[in-house]
């Protein structure tokens, strides 16, 4: 029987072509993420929406996190300063898998706070505009970087394709969450929200620590 024949290898300028997409599209995730996170720490502020700030905080925290990488991985560094930046990068991944952790404990104790308070949420309506851009723009990075990560064969890219289609299943949470304030009052799913969100950001915190390595969206 006639054996399926493997995929040619890449030319070297083919190959240095995907690996720009996969920097300028780590990039994108980076600059939208911490676009969704500020403008979410605002509607939450003025929503008084717990899950909107804890979501806003995760975003921003991945943005941060996902610098480091574009930092490590930028194009234009030479060996030498790509050595010395990597022993940087180990530190500043240090301090960011606490962080994760310290954030994760501060959302989880004022989301036991507003469960046991009952306290109700006034959504603005942007809060809706967000959730459901983000519903339908990170399943779009998800498929391209898909596309890239299969293309140069890199396990590391086809990993943050799947964890930026994770990031869509918590914007979907996001959505519902709101759904279910507004259309029947159940305040509840605020506070719930938030702690789904603390649940990521310790399993992030974890798995930054324990491989030093950063999840990013």
């Amino acid at each position: 029987m006639p054996t399926k024949s493997a995929a040619a290898p890449l030319s070297i300028p083919s190959a240095a072509r995907w690996q720009l997409w996969a920097w300028r599209l780590a990039l994108t995730t980076v600059l939208y993420n911490f676009t969704e996170g500020a403008v979410a720490l605002w509607l939450g502020h003025a929503s008084d929406s717990l899950g909107l700030v804890s979501f806003g905080i995760e975003g921003v925290a991945e943005s941060l996190s996902g610098i480091v990488v574009l930092w490590r991985f930028a194009p234009s560094l030479r060996p030498h300063t790509a050595k010395r930046r990597l022993e940087r990068e180990r530190r500043a991944v240090l301090l960011i898998g606490l962080s994760f952790l310290v954030l994760a404990a501060v959302i989880a104790m004022e989301s036991l706070g507003q469960l046991l308070g009952r306290a109700a949420v006034h959504l603005h309506g942007g809060s809706f505009v967000l959730a459901a851009a983000s519903v339908v723009i990170k399943p779009a990075l998800f498929a391209f970087k898909r596309r890239v990560g299969q293309q140069l064969g890199s396990r590391a890219v086809l990993a943050d394709a799947v964890q930026t289609l994770a990031c869509a299943a918590l914007s979907a949470a996001l959505l519902l969450s709101l759904l279910l304030q507004q259309l029947w009052g159940i305040h509840q799913a605020d506070a719930l929200l938030a702690l789904l969100i603390s649940a990521v950001l310790v399993r992030e915190g974890l798995h930054t620590l324990r491989h030093r390595h950063i999840l990013c969206c």
